[in-house]
């Protein structure tokens, strides 16, 4: 067994688990008091979510050199928190794409679940060009000819 997932098995043991946040984290995002600071692109999702009763644990405002291709924000929660999330976001008038549960692997072990909200870019964002499939395959084609 590997060292991180002997390391996982031995937090677990103590009825904890390493990938969700500790109580001291939780309590920072309710208070809107974000470490690092948040990407400018997704801090009004997190806050609205953060200020719905959202547990958020991670989030980027995704494109390039980032760790999401579009933005991302990821959160804690039972089976009915998808939905209640989703129905914050909608209150706050946030574009949302897509939600799902996510499990992560980890040396062969799941852990998880928790949640993933996506959300359109702001249109006035480089990341909304970049989701134009149509018009990229253009721009790529003139360049081929050129």
């Amino acid at each position: 067994m590997s060292n991180k997932l002997q390391q996982a098995v031995a937090v677990c043991q103590e009825n904890k688990t390493q990938f969700r946040p500790d109580p001291e984290t939780i309590q920072t995002g309710q208070e809107l008091q974000f470490h690092p600071p948040l990407d400018p692109g997704i801090r009004d999702a997190v806050v609205a979510l953060a200020s719905g009763g959202i547990e958020t644990f991670e989030s980027c405002e995704g494109g390039k050199g980032h760790s999401f291709p579009e933005p991302t924000v990821r959160f804690e929660g039972g089976s009915s928190e998808g939905l209640r999330a989703m129905s914050v976001a909608l209150a706050n008038g946030l574009p949302v794409l897509r939600l799902r549960r996510v499990w992560g692997v980890i040396d062969g072990t799941m852990h998880g679940p928790w949640w993933e909200m996506t959300f359109d870019p702001p249109k006035n964002s480089p990341l909304w060009d970049e989701r134009n499939t149509a018009a990229r395959y253009a721009a790529e084609s003139l360049n081929d000819l050129g």
